[in-house]
């Protein structure tokens, strides 16, 4: 089960595609976006390509972490409110 889900709403192309029209159209995305991007280039240069790789895969490891512990949270208030109301 744990798995379907997963493949539902993890390594779903068309969520992927949805979320990222949404982020391109939040007010700010582009300048936080090419901030980040000059930063990052400029710790690839400082670190080197292999280190710099090593610390943005772990980066991204752990904040799927953190991103799977709040959405597991909102679904969990989601389901709440749909009991209360008796959805």
């Amino acid at each position: 089960m744990q798995d379907l889900l997963a493949e539902l709403l993890w390594q779903n192309v068309e969520i992927d595609e949805a979320a990222g029209r949404i982020r391109q159209a939040l007010p700010g995305f582009a300048e936080v976006q090419q901030t980040y991007d000059a930063l990052s280039d400029q710790l690839r240069e400082a670190a080197g390509p292999s280190l710099y790789d090593q610390y943005f895969t772990q980066l991204i490891r752990y904040t799927n972490y953190e991103v799977q512990a709040y959405y597991s949270l909102g679904l969990g208030l989601r389901e709440e409110i749909a009991r209360t109301l008796g959805v």
